[in-house]
């Protein structure tokens, strides 16, 4: 069954598909510089009522992400990771930049994205023998199926990313998708994910139940904030150990009131080991 994106989620897609291409960034010798730019070609981030909106909202949060998420695409690389698994991949270009011989990289999204996004590096006249596209719904299919089913190999090591993803799923959803992942997950694996993290002592459900009605007016996209600790609990279920858990990696996303108090919000960046 299909079903119809909120038109919040694919503003914020945009937007940041579109703030990537703002920034210098890296490459690797076989990689495209210059395929981001021609791979939003086109492409207007427009509000639920049809208005552009204003990139510059997502400069100040990709400034830091992206380089984080960059660097460790590169790393992987220099360690002859051969796959990497791109989850929520949109109109990112990091398949294209870091092209590399002997690396596969696997770009997973919804269907219609996946097709959209095909379409376009068709058009660029982009060679993608090196780049699996793969749509899915993150809500009601199952990754490591999803994987199998495109070649991804279970016994070589693979970089998965998870750049701003699990806040647009159900905490039951992210649950499914880091076990999903860890059954993929050969030895030498690493996940990277940006966790929104409120402070301890808070409801959850009732901080994301704020920031929706404050940011989006009860119809917002964003379904899961989470303290630290509930985060670390999260990975360690599902089998991934996080590097550095009491190292604090995060930049601040929104201040909300909450409870008679301001509770700021931040995006944490956790790599973990399978």
């Amino acid at each position: 069954m299909t079903t119809t994106e909120n038109p919040l989620l694919t503003m914020i897609r945009e937007v940041c598909a579109l703030g990537r291409v703002e920034f210098e960034r890296p490459h690797t010798a076989e990689g495209d510089p210059g395929a981001g730019r021609a791979l939003v070609r086109g492409l207007r981030a427009v509000d639920p009522g049809g208005e552009p909106s204003d990139i510059s909202l997502s400069l100040g949060l990709l400034a830091p992400r992206a380089p984080y998420f960059d660097r460790l695409v590169l790393a992987a690389i220099a360690a002859q990771v051969p796959q990497v698994v791109n989850l929520g991949a949109g109109y990112d270009d990091r398949a294209l930049r870091f092209r590399r011989s002997g690396v596969t990289f696997f770009d997973l999204d919804r269907p219609g994205i996946i097709a959209d996004k095909v379409r376009r590096l068709a058009a660029t006249g982009t060679d993608t023998r090196h780049l699996i596209p793969v749509g899915l719904d993150f809500r009601t299919d199952d990754v490591a199926e999803a994987l199998a089913r495109a070649g991804h190999d279970a016994t070589r090591p693979t970089l998965f990313l998870a750049e701003h993803l699990a806040l647009f799923l159900e905490p039951d959803d992210v649950l499914a998708l880091l076990a999903g992942l860890s059954a993929r997950a050969a030895e030498g694996s690493t996940l990277a994910l940006t966790a929104e993290v409120h402070p301890e002592g808070l409801d959850s459900d009732r901080v994301v139940s704020v920031v929706d009605q404050e940011m989006f007016g009860g119809g917002g996209p964003l379904h899961t904030i989470q303290a630290r600790d509930a985060w670390l609990a999260l990975f360690a279920k599902t089998g991934w150990t996080v590097e550095d858990p009491d190292e604090v990696t995060a930049v601040g996303h929104f201040a909300l009131p909450v409870g008679g108090q301001v509770v700021q919000i931040q995006t944490q960046f956790l790599t973990a080991t399978c």
